[in-house]
């Protein structure tokens, strides 16, 4: 395990946060803190905002996401646009220390990944010709692509009309822009596997799939109404039902949906109770919703 990612004199002295300079021993008996001592000055000497390090709970972790090349992915999506497999990349990081360019440098397990490919006068393995800037494709694409005889520069850039590569971080083009489905996904508050199903089976663009979702560059500007995850008995008839999850026993589901014209009402402000309609649907009161989780929904509150 490397150490040299731990600069302990960043817990040490006075820290500074919400405009206030304590010890670490004080910060770790404020209110605010979520964690212990220990945990808070780990995080501190691992780089973490001191923010950051105080208010956010154990479990709640950032999420896995590196940019290289300009281009930003989940660890997930850079494990599709590499061929790495995802649990050897998630252990060269979190388990061997390494950074995420020497996990990446180190490449995927197997020779076939390693072959050198000649484009554009350089030469480089497979691996690293699918983070280069100019690839429009994952590497098992582009191997598949050169396997079948393709000329290498145009196996690189061509973008895939498979919708297999849909989340391995291949951008897609749409309204002047260019990103990645998971990019598309946060860009429009629309869960990723929403977008990819409604792509992969019927068959539609990126544009077109976005549209069959209530979201246009300018859904912004007029009443669409935010996310929200709600259950079913608080689902509204104008509610636009985007994903459904079930729970491990099939017994209860979440709904993301797009409210029409919810917005939050003043923290003061009275709420009426709810009430149960035929078709067991509820109304629920609008109320100022917690904090959104790291995909942009937010969930519903319930109100007794």
């Amino acid at each position: 395990m490397r150490t040299d990612r731990y600069n302990w004199e960043l817990a040490r002295g006075s820290i500074h946060a919400f405009d206030e300079s304590k010890s670490l021993a004080s910060w770790a008996e404020d209110p605010r803190c979520m964690v212990k001592r220990e945990a808070l000055r780990t995080r501190l000497a691992l780089g973490w905002h001191p923010e950051d390090a105080i208010t956010r709970a154990r479990h709640d972790k950032p999420p896995l996401e590196y940019t290289y090349n300009g281009r930003t992915l989940t660890l997930r999506g850079w494990s599709d646009q590499t061929g790495i497999n995802y649990h050897t990349f998630y252990n060269r990081i979190h388990k061997s220390g390494l950074t995420f360019e020497e996990a990446l440098a180190k490449g995927p397990e197997g020779a076939h990944y390693a072959m050198p490919v000649t484009a554009f006068g350089e030469t480089k393995n497979l691996h690293r010709w699918a983070v280069d800037p100019r690839a429009n494709c994952s590497a098992g694409t582009l191997r598949r692509r050169l396997t079948e005889g393709w000329e290498p520069e145009q196996a690189i850039t061509e973008v895939p009309e498979n919708r297999n590569a849909l989340g391995s971080g291949v951008p897609y083009h749409a309204y002047g822009l260019r990103m990645g489905i998971e990019d598309w996904a946060r860009h429009a508050q629309i869960p990723a596997g929403s977008i990819r199903q409604r792509m992969e089976q019927h068959a539609l663009s990126l544009e077109s799939a976005l549209q069959s979702l209530g979201w246009t560059p300018n859904s912004a500007q007029g009443d669409e109404g935010e996310l929200l995850q709600v259950s079913a008995d608080q689902l509204r008839p104008d509610d636009r039902v985007l994903a459904a999850v079930t729970d491990a026993h099939g017994t209860s589901s979440l709904f993301t949906v797009r409210r029409p014209g919810h917005r939050p009402s003043p923290a003061n402000a009275s709420s009426p109770p709810s009430r149960r309609r035929q078709n067991n649907t509820a109304t629920s009161p609008r109320a100022t919703p917690p904090r959104a989780p790291s995909g942009g929904v937010r969930p519903a509150q319930r109100h007794s």
